[in-house]
């Protein structure tokens, strides 16, 4: 079985990504309390946070409110 390939989020669409957790982490207090409210490691939020991880999977857009969505259009 070959898994689908998933193309890397545009630079808005990890700005939405970014904005959730920021979301998030104020609603929480911090980053940490964020990550075990999320159930989500702490290092791993903050790598999407600041950039260094640019593709979550599709459980961790699941926990911040957000799906990845795939459109074919007639052209």
């Amino acid at each position: 079985m070959r898994y689908p390939v998933i193309k890397p989020p545009t630079r808005k669409e990890q700005a939405l990504i970014r904005r959730k957790i920021k979301e998030v982490v104020k609603a929480q207090g911090g980053l940490r309390p964020a990550a075990r409210h999320l159930k989500i490691k702490r290092s791993y939020l903050g790598a999407l946070l600041d950039g260094t991880k640019k593709n979550p999977g599709d459980w961790y857009l699941r926990k911040l409110g957000l799906r990845r969505v795939t459109y074919i259009e007639e052209i």
